[in-house]
């Protein structure tokens, strides 16, 4: 009698959201969030010159003044500027979700990079960069 044969209880299957974290928090994630993190962070330091001093005030030649595109620069360091830190804050949520999950070492490198990041953008919004 097929229709008296009870059915095994299936599993739960894990939600979209447990299963993101658990893909957040492997090993593999986290190296490659924080080489993307890493590698943004240079290309972010190699543009700072188009929005620091030269670029504000002229480099100083007689006649040099503030460059016309000035705007266009500002817009580019900025989402630069965003996705460094996004990338840097989904780095260091993976490797402390690692963390937390089997007990691994905190990531001082990628926090290091985190705080010098944050401190580039005060440093940014407060003008700092033009002096």
């Amino acid at each position: 009698m097929p229709g008296s044969m009870k059915q095994p209880p299936s599993s739960p299957t894990p939600s979209f959201r447990d299963a993101f974290l658990a893909r957040l928090a492997s090993p593999r994630t986290g190296n490659v969030l924080s080489i993307v993190f890493g590698l943004l962070f240079l290309f972010l330091c190699m543009i700072l010159p188009l929005v620091g001093k030269s670029a504000a005030h002229g480099s100083g030649s007689p006649g040099a003044g503030p460059m016309d595109t000035l705007w266009k620069n500002h817009l580019f360091f900025s989402l630069v500027l965003l996705a460094t830190l996004l990338a840097g804050g989904a780095a260091m949520a993976s490797k402390l979700l690692r963390r937390r999950t089997d007990g691994s070492p905190f990531p001082k490198s990628t926090a290091g990079l985190l705080a010098a990041c944050v401190l580039l953008l005060f440093c940014y919004v407060t003008g700092l960069l033009k002096l």
